[in-house]
C-alpha cells in the first residue's frame, strides 16, 4: 500500500519558521539578530506562498478516511441532498 502524506505538511512547516523569523526580529530589534533584511522575510513569504499553491493544486495525496465516504461538510450535504434528506427543525445536520 502506497504511504499518503499531508500535502499542506511542507507549508506548516515552514510558516511556522516564517513565523519565528519574524518574532525573532522583532523581539531583539535593537541588537544584531534584529538586522535580519526585509528580503529575507519577504524571501521567506514568497516560498510559504509557493507551498501553498502547491499543496491546493495537487491535493491527490489525501484520500478520505474511509473509501466511499463523502469528504467534509459539503460532501455530506451533497449525500443527503441526493438521498432526499433534509434536517429537520432543531437537528444538527452533522
Amino acid at each position: 500500500m502506497e504511504q499518503r502524506r499531508d500535502p499542506w505538511a511542507p507549508f506548516r512547516i515552514w510558516t511556522a519558521l516564517t513565523i519565528g523569523v519574524y518574532a525573532l526580529r522583532a523581539t531583539f530589534a535593537a541588537t544584531w539578530v534584529g538586522a535580519i533584511p526585509g528580503w529575507v522575510l519577504l524571501l521567506l513569504l514568497l516560498v510559504a506562498l509557493a507551498l501553498a499553491t502547491s499543496a491546493l493544486l495537487f491535493p491527490g495525496r489525501v484520500i478520505p478516511w474511509r473509501e466511499g465516504e463523502p469528504m467534509g461538510w459539503w460532501g455530506r450535504f451533497l449525500a443527503d441532498r441526493r438521498l432526499g434528506r433534509r434536517p429537520k427543525a432543531g437537528e444538527d445536520p452533522r
